[in-house]
């Protein structure tokens, strides 16, 4: 038995409206409220992005840290895990007495973010850079761990 589809058209489909609200303006109410209703304001927390790579030779880990100092940032290596913590800074200008903030997204505070990576890193030789609000963290593979050519007998 087969069924046959019947495709449908933009203006056959008719949204289905809970209590006059569409799913989207029900998310936005959700939203707004979850950011304003809160008792721990969320400049209290920062989130870093984190992109890992990794080549035939090391692994390299970027971050963005905008508005972050590089003498606010910790990196360590331990048994395997890197973590990088830091403290991106409230900015003065928010303190101002005469600005009435609607909406503050650029978050500050403590940040902290780990990853834990194989056992064939270099931790010794790791080097870091700190550029434009992106760090760069690369991390080299121990010599045993890289790959190399195997030549076929004839």
């Amino acid at each position: 038995m087969s069924t046959k589809l019947t495709p449908r058209t933009p203006s056959s489909v008719t949204r289905t409206p809970f209590r006059g609200m569409t799913p989207r303006t029900m998310f936005e109410e959700l939203f707004d409220q979850f950011l304003t209703d809160r008792n721990v304001p969320m400049t209290e927390v920062m989130s870093a992005a984190m992109d890992v790579a990794e080549t035939d030779h090391a692994f390299e880990v970027k971050m963005d840290l905008p508005g972050v100092n590089a003498d606010e940032v910790d990196i360590q290596i331990d048994n395997n895990t890197l973590t990088v913590r830091g403290q991106r800074s409230e900015e003065s200008e928010e303190k101002d007495e005469e600005k009435q903030y609607h909406r503050i997204e650029r978050y500050s505070g403590v940040f902290s973010r780990s990853v834990v990576l194989p056992n064939s890193i270099n931790e010794n030789e790791t080097v870091a850079e700190f550029k434009d609000g992106v760090l760069k963290i690369l991390i080299p593979k121990t010599e045993e761990a890289k790959p190399r050519k195997i030549n076929i007998r004839t």
